[in-house]
């Protein structure tokens, strides 16, 4: 099975997650670093180099809990008769093996995979060996990364009580050793601690640097699934610092990941993930629509854009549902926070005030709900202030159509709005309004 790699931009993130939540691309760890080395003889290792770190702001409760909930109780022997068994999901798998013949070198110290400062005395590393072997796993991995992780455990242990050359030397100042060779077949074990200990980045790099090496197929399914719990706890984390934007990056990207593989899609933290992003993508948003108008945030910001544009489909469309609580008071801010074209860009508004004349209509009934006065009357003046800056009349037009449909449904006093759309259109002359001839505009 190959695995796709595409760069996943905020963009992408929010097409991923807004757009009925369909993704054809999984993830891409952004400035990551490989180097492939091969060895003499028929022995040789793969070194998985770490790339730079890449910086991956409301306090959100609801949809979250879904996915951060309380782990159910259960103990590791029964979870372990559950496991999935990998021999039955990879489809042309070439059989597994423990031996030495092919082997991965991380750049990680013993220590990290435990947890553990590099100055633990060996009672410390022997008592978080133990407790890392009885805690509770996640749901998803197969038989050989549970076996693969409790193997992991006992070799790290013994390479610290016993090899100073792991362990190194505080007194002599001697650092522990900062790479570990291991067998293929116990990556998944050292991603699933890394994970368990809070290495998120690490497991991000080590995996999709991992994932460009044929000799990953067979522990696909659990290195994707570490990668993409690694990508839950950083949107954790996110979210209790009030960080929106990057936390639904950060599940988004883990939607992704899940959904590149088809035994992962069948887990219930994909569908806990999904829902989660339907209920923040109104949050994140606006929060993004925020942001200054910079060179760095542009990108963000079209993928802003793009979600509310999706959530309005959603919320104009009668067969649909949305997330969002109060239509009013968000569309306006969302509005209040977009440039006069982006407003202009964002709806076909004319064609809707043409809809809202029938009041009888369900589609008017539905619309008034999610588009209320105000904002067709700000989209209004956007077409307006647009039109007369850029010189195309076509936007007058729709700003006059607009006028008319809001007097008529609404019964809203706009007749100097109107008379102004007349009057730059040349349709109507006004001694007041005659300075404007001097520039000419249309």
């Amino acid at each position: 099975m190959a695995v796709a790699h595409v760069n996943m931009s905020p963009t992408a993130a929010f097409a991923v997650a807004t757009s009925s939540f369909s993704c054809s691309s999984c993830y891409v760890c952004r400035n990551w670093k490989g180097d492939l080395r091969r060895g003499e003889g028929q022995r040789h290792s793969v070194v998985l180099g770490l790339g730079e770190g890449s910086g991956i702001g409301i306090s959100i409760c609801a949809g979250v809990s879904r996915v951060f909930g309380k782990r159910s109780c259960f103990n590791v022997r029964r979870w372990v008769l559950n496991a999935t068994d990998t021999r039955r999901l990879l489809d042309n798998a070439p059989p597994r093996t423990t031996t030495a013949s092919t082997t991965v070198n991380i750049p990680l110290t013993c220590y990290q995979l435990l947890g553990v400062h590099d100055r633990a005395e060996k009672d410390e590393i022997v008592k978080s060996v133990m407790h890392w072997k009885s805690a509770e796993l996640e749901e998803g991995y197969t038989m050989d990364a549970v076996v693969s992780r409790q193997e992991l455990l006992m070799d790290v242990r013994d390479k610290l009580l016993f090899e100073p050359e792991y362990a190194g030397n505080v007194r002599e100042k001697i650092p522990p050793k900062s790479s570990l060779q291991i067998p293929w077949a116990w990556l998944p074990g050292a991603l699933c601690l890394l994970q368990e200990v809070g290495e998120e980045k690490l497991v991000l790099n080590i995996g999709q640097a991992a994932l460009q090496n044929p000799d990953a197929k067979p522990y696909i399914h659990d290195l994707l699934l570490c990668m993409a719990l690694a990508e839950c706890a950083i949107a954790k984390s996110s979210f209790e610092k009030n960080k929106v934007s990057i936390g639904f990056e950060a599940l988004a990207r883990a939607q992704c990941l899940l959904r590149s593989k088809t035994s992962l899609g069948k887990l219930a933290l994909l569908s806990q993930i999904e829902e989660s992003l339907e209920e923040l993508a109104p949050a994140c948003t606006m929060e993004l629509l925020g942001m200054p108008h910079s060179p760095e945030n542009a990108e963000r910001r079209l993928g802003a854009i793009a979600a509310l544009h999706e959530l309005l489909r959603q919320g104009l469309d009668v067969e649909s549902s949305c997330r969002v609580q109060d239509w009013p008071c968000f569309l306006s801010q969302a509005l209040n926070r977009l440039m006069a074209k982006e407003m202009v860009d964002l709806l076909p508004w004319d064609d809707l005030a043409l809809a809202r004349k029938n009041k009888k209509s369900l589609e008017s009934q539905n619309q008034r709900i999610v588009i209320d006065f105000n904002c067709f009357f700000v989209a209004l003046m956007a077409h307006v202030a647009l039109g007369f800056s850029s010189k195309q009349t076509e936007l007058i037009k729709k700003a006059k159509i607009i006028c008319e449909c809001l007097m008529a449904s609404e019964n809203a006093d706009l007749k100097f709005e109107e008379a102004f759309c007349l009057f730059l259109l040349g349709q109507v002359y006004f001694p007041f309004l005659s300075f404007f001839s001097i520039y000419n505009v249309f």
